[in-house]
């Protein structure tokens, strides 16, 4: 009994200091919008710029917690637009930003913890995929939505975001890119710095 309540704490000590933990249940709702195109220069060959991961263990190398730098096309009719990163293999939300007015943002524009937390998959967590959307929405949400570091449903949070106002076509136009970081990913950690 003792065994099995040791192993119990440490499977749950593992989740709560470890964060993402491989899940592999990611689903996309379809909601037959136009797509827009999104870019980064974040990511090089695939892979999310150390200088984008969490300021914090477990990661090592350690990041320095800033969004990627994204710029997207314009989308008539859009209020706002609405940036989303999440671990598609954790279903871990690590950005819910919907107040944006502009077609691009600055790598750092978010660094704060209620707005960014950069990836911070665990040293056996292996490649974790990183989706990066962006939503052109006709309405700011007034409520929060998702737990930002937290696992969430991809499904529930754009379903949320696309009924905002009571109607279920909030979002007009959406794209997206992917990336991936694993623990002990070392490349560019900024301005073209090289790091080990």
């Amino acid at each position: 009994m003792k065994n099995l309540f040791l192993l119990a704490l440490f499977l749950l000590s593992n989740i709560v200091f470890t964060g993402c933990i491989n899940t592999s249940d990611f689903k996309d709702p379809d909601l037959q919008v136009p797509s827009i195109s999104v870019t980064s220069s974040s990511i090089i060959d695939g892979k999310l710029l150390t200088a984008t991961a969490a300021d914090r263990k477990p990661n090592d190398p350690i990041g320095l917690n800033q969004s990627p730098a994204l710029s997207w096309t314009a989308v008539e009719g859009a209020s706002y637009y609405t940036l989303c990163m999440f671990d598609e293999d954790a279903n871990w939300l690590h950005c819910f930003v919907t107040d944006i007015t502009t077609t691009s943002i600055e790598q750092g524009a978010y660094t704060a913890p209620s707005q960014y937390i950069g990836p911070y998959p665990p040293e056996a967590g292996g490649k974790h995929t990183y989706r990066i959307e962006v939503f052109a929405i006709k309405t700011q949400p007034n409520d929060t939505i998702g737990k930002l570091d937290g696992q969430n449903s991809y499904v529930g949070l754009i379903n949320h975001l696309n009924q905002v106002g009571g109607h279920a076509d909030n979002i007009i136009a959406r794209g997206h890119l992917t990336a991936t970081y694993e623990n002990g990913d070392y490349n560019v950690i900024s301005d073209g710095v090289e790091s080990e």
